[in-house]
């Protein structure tokens, strides 16, 4: 029996050696800075139903977190949850192969309570104070991808198969190893490659994956008649929500003003297996499992105001800060190969948790509502937010952000665009609405997101319900398992269903 090695490394070198291991996940800094600062509008089914355009819109529990002007509206105390059904879909092309995967996911996405003060002050006409906890971004995900691979070169002579690239990032000193990169280390730690001394030159020493075939006892590498599968899935935990604390008043019907503070917090674990399997090996499989967890704690303040000029019209703006968020992270990768013979080798790098600071960039919306008679109103918003004002900082290792940085200097500043109608008759309430988020990306690439929402609901006296579906759709995206691997790409579609009950008091 090979003895099993256990590995455990805690150390800066290793942390800055992973950002070049996959494209999006736990050092690629500036995708999480990016994550944060991409928000959706979230809110109440009614808002969801308008496609998220909620500026210039009051009397709804979402204004405590949007536009805190809103509140002004109200004119009885109210309390509202909401309830969701995300339905998440991919489909991923790899090496010719398509594969499709799918997630479901359950979450509260609102939940929330406004006091109205019932005294008026002259022209004063009515105060409130809301408090609500309202989900921003969900990163609930799951990838799969799989495709064969066999004995090729990249363009840049790099090699595809996982055991070849080991071994491309190993060197030898005489006959011992040093390594580039962490999965090379990791691969001579679980005997799936090895040091060789060359036969036709005693003496000289080469590194070379130690994989032999189970019928003739030679090395083995992936051909086309036997072939390598490979094969990833990607499963993604998480979200970003906000506690919120928010106050409104009425001036005389015709201003509407409000100011709050909110408490953003986010979660996100992420798993990924990767697996090998070749045809007709002494070697069953190696799976490479990385899984890492970032969460988080920021403050952010939003002021607001919404103005009716004519019966017929609001207009509304608000201003939400930068927020600042303390992150803390850790990571674990190990690697795992499984020999036809009953062997079993595991080793693996622990990454010390460590905290870091995110700023994410401030947002400016600005919006129009326009009152249809009695019979419903048509609304629209426009979002500004300039993606380079995301920042990182104050790494306690030491880590330097430079590079990240440098990388948020080159996004957009983007407008985003949301629009909706609603059409009422009696106490049934009909929406519909879209929503378009700009690309951040100063590159070719097509980053742009867009939502087509439809909603319902009914109106009592003291009571109100209401339902919103929305169809998401997200840029493509590219994935790849190991460096210079073959690239996955991913698209990505989502079905919200929303409902929203909200009693008044």
């Amino acid at each position: 029996m090979k003895v099993l090695a256990t590995l455990i490394k805690v150390s800066l070198i290793l942390v800055c050696a992973q950002v070049a291991v996959f494209a999006q996940d736990a050092t690629n800094f500036s995708s999480t800075v990016l994550n944060l600062s991409r928000i959706n509008n979230g809110g109440s089914a009614r808002i969801l139903g308008l496609g998220g355009a909620q500026t210039a819109i009051g009397g709804d529990i979402s204004s405590v977190s949007s536009n805190p002007a809103g509140l002004g509206f109200f004119n009885r105390s109210e309390v509202s949850f909401s309830m969701q059904f995300n339905s998440i879909s991919t489909s991923s092309s790899y090496l010719g192969n398509t594969r499709n995967d799918s997630k479901l996911n359950f979450n509260l996405p609102n939940l929330g309570v406004v006091i109205k003060n019932k005294g008026e002050k002259g022209k004063w006409k009515s105060q409130s104070f809301g408090v609500s906890i309202n989900r921003m971004a969900d990163f609930q995900n799951r990838i799969t991808y799989q495709g064969n691979t066999f004995l090729e070169i990249t363009p840049d002579n790099r090699p595809v198969d996982f055991l070849d690239q080991a071994v491309f990032d190993t060197e030898l000193n005489g006959n011992t190893p040093s390594f580039f990169s962490d999965f090379a280390e990791l691969a001579y730690n679980t005997f799936l490659t090895e040091v060789f001394e060359d036969a036709d030159n005693p003496g000289e020493f080469f590194v070379d994956r130690n994989i032999l075939d189970s019928q003739t006892g030679e090395p083995r590498f992936p051909t086309e008649e036997f072939p390598t599968t490979q094969r990833e899935t990607i499963d993604i935990r998480g979200a970003s929500s906000q506690f919120s604390i928010s106050y409104g008043a009425n001036y005389d019907d015709i201003l509407y003003i409000g100011a709050g503070i909110g408490i953003a917090s986010f979660n996100q674990e992420v798993e990924r297996i990767f697996t090998e399997r070749p045809i007709r090996t002494d070697l069953s499989e190696l799976a490479l499992t990385d899984v890492y967890e970032q969460s988080g704690i920021g403050i952010n303040a939003t002021l607001g105001i919404i103005a009716r000029p004519v019966d017929e019209v609001l207009l509304g703006l608000s201003y939400t800060s930068p927020t600042y968020y303390t992150v803390t992270q850790d990571q674990e990768l190990v690697l795992n190969s499984v020999f036809t013979d009953g062997d079993n080798f595991e080793d693996g790098i622990i990454f010390e948790a460590f905290d870091y600071s995110i700023t994410t960039p401030s947002r400016l919306k600005g919006g129009a509502t326009i009152f249809i008679n009695k019979n419903g109103f048509i609304t629209g918003e426009i979002e500004y937010v300039d993606y380079t004002g995301g920042r990182l900082s104050r790494a306690d290792d030491g880590l330097s952000f430079d590079g990240d940085n440098q990388t948020i200097n080159t996004f957009n500043n983007a407008f985003n665009y949301r629009a909706g109608m609603e059409y009422r008759y009696d106490i049934f309430r009909l929406r519909g609405g879209f929503a378009y988020l700009n690309d951040p990306f100063n590159n070719s690439l097509n980053e742009e997101e867009r939502q087509i929402t439809f909603g319902a609901g009914i109106r009592k006296k003291d009571f109100y319900f209401d339902v919103a579906v929305a169809s998401v759709t997200n840029p493509e995206s590219d994935v790849i398992p190991y460096p210079f691997a073959p690239v996955a790409l991913v698209e990505n579609n989502r079905t919200r269903i929303t409902f929203t009950a909200g009693f008044k008091f």
